[in-house]
């Protein structure tokens, strides 16, 4: 397993493992949608790919900031899309991303994926590369699977825990306990962020029991080099400078070396894992330096740390 599962799995299993229980039943209503769309037809559209933490409720803040812009956003979680398909490679996920863009008329967008969204966004540049015009990394490089060590048979206690006295409320504290190891800053995990990151999951357990099964058993059919080297976009990924367990690793960036001049990296002071929860402002203001596709090369910029 690589580091990269190792600093994941760090952060704590339960919280990444239940985080996909956000994702929506088609039975209740109630749930958080698994695409939203907020702007004007007409104006530069951001897709917003989550991952496994946080659903479409954890991009709140950074859609405000890019709406305030005067820009279209379309957020999309594609766990939800994909909570009970047998298919769930980076790939599977990345044409069900894909789909949904078609349908709302989407060709041609800066997407951003944040942690495993990252994985599907990266395949989304590479499947449909005119549709990426360009592509922003949140706290990820580029990643090999759509799995991490946090699926392993320990999963199959959480709705035995859950069931128990207090299940519920230990369920809830390590999720938040996960988040707060991750993030830098933790002024923007107010009550009601922390309820739509856990009130779902509490209503998803069994779910994403099976759907967690699913994800420790893909295998991605294409070579994670033969996936970069099909993306066009400038890529930009944006680093959390303090240190924290779902940091990523060396590795994940070694691979998009042969980007070259189109791989920009920036880091944000005092900001962990959720760049986009902890910093939207200025998450927003390198999205808005970004050059599409075909324009100008992105600066390079010293790596990794």
């Amino acid at each position: 397993m690589s580091s990269s599962g190792r600093t994941r799995a760090a952060g704590g299993a339960l919280l990444c493992a239940l985080a996909l229980a956000q994702a929506p039943s088609a039975q209740a209503s109630t749930d958080p949608p698994a695409v939203t769309v907020a702007g004007h037809g007409g104006a530069p559209t951001y897709v917003l790919v989550s991952g496994m933490m946080g659903g479409v409720a954890g991009y709140r803040r950074l859609e405000g900031e890019l709406l305030a812009r005067g820009a279209r956003v379309v957020v999309v979680d594609p766990y939800a899309l994909s909570l009970d398909s047998a298919a769930v490679t980076f790939a599977d996920l990345a044409r069900r991303v894909d789909q949904a863009l078609v349908r709302l008329g989407v060709d041609s967008a800066h997407v951003v994926g944040h942690a495993h969204g990252g994985g599907v966004a990266l395949r989304l540049a590479a499947l449909a590369p005119a549709r990426v015009a360009a592509l922003t990394l949140l706290d990820v490089g580029a990643l090999p699977q759509n799995r991490t060590k946090v699926f392993s048979g320990a999963i199959r206690l959480v709705p035995l825990i859950a069931r128990m006295p207090g299940g519920r409320r230990f369920v809830r504290a390590q999720i938040l306990r996960g988040v707060r190891q991750n993030a830098g800053r933790h002024g923007w995990l107010d009550t009601a962020t922390q309820r739509a990151y856990t009130e779902p999951v509490l209503r998803r357990i069994g779910r994403v029991v099976a759907m967690a099964g699913r994800l420790a058993e893909t295998r991605e059919s294409e070579r994670l080099e033969q996936v970069v080297a099909r993306v066009r976009a400038p890529v930009t990924v944006i680093l959390g400078e303090v240190p924290h367990p779902s940091g990523p690793d060396s590795a994940e960036f070694a691979v998009l070396a042969p980007l070259g001049a189109r791989l920009r990296i920036v880091r944000l002071a005092g900001v962990g894992h959720f760049p986009h929860e902890e910093a939207p402002a200025d998450v927003a203001r390198y999205l808005a330096t970004a050059p599409a596709a075909r324009g100008a090369a992105l600066p390079a910029r010293p790596g990794p740390r």
